[in-house]
């Protein structure tokens, strides 16, 4: 079998290709890698996040206002003849929620002392310095922390996420 000639517009020769053997594949060997990857990528049923550091996950995001990504559209939306601004819209409702239970996440941390609040602020990266010579942060974390968990356990607002 003669391959022809190739040109790609030049006056140049092209260069020489070897006469390749095509090889038809009939059926794949089994290699024992398709099992292996198998177990090696089994991920784990979805888990609840601890109600702790859901409550601070929340008020981090609401202390660094980033409560509001839509540059105010939605509050706007409103004033469209779409719907009359009569709709329900969940994603809304669950920014609202999460507002709720940020603003009572932060009333409990500033009612705590100011040794365990800077323990809080400095565990959510909200501060970084520590300037309590005389107090061990890990220690004073753990305290901190329970503190909070059961101020937000009385809280009306945040009791159900620990139920």
């Amino acid at each position: 079998m003669q391959r022809e000639k190739i040109t790609l517009g030049w006056a140049g020769k092209s260069a020489p290709v070897a006469d390749i053997a095509y090889i038809e594949v009939v059926e794949l060997a089994s290699t024992g890698l398709l099992e292996d990857v198998g177990e090696a990528t089994r991920v784990d049923p979805w888990t609840d996040p601890e109600p702790l550091e859901l409550c601070l996950e929340l008020w981090k995001l609401w202390m660094e206002g980033d409560d509001d990504r839509d540059l105010g559209y939605k509050t706007m939306r409103g004033m469209c003849a779409d719907g009359g601004g009569q709709g329900k819209d969940l994603y809304e409702a669950q920014q609202a929620n999460d507002m709720r239970i940020a603003k009572a996440t932060d009333a409990m941390i500033e009612s705590m002392g100011r040794l365990h609040i800077w323990a809080i602020h400095r565990s959510t990266g909200i501060a970084t310095a520590w300037n309590f010579p005389n107090a061990a942060y890990p220690q004073v974390l753990v305290a901190a922390k329970s503190e909070l968990s059961d101020k937000l356990r009385k809280n009306m607002c945040t009791k159900l996420l620990f139920i």
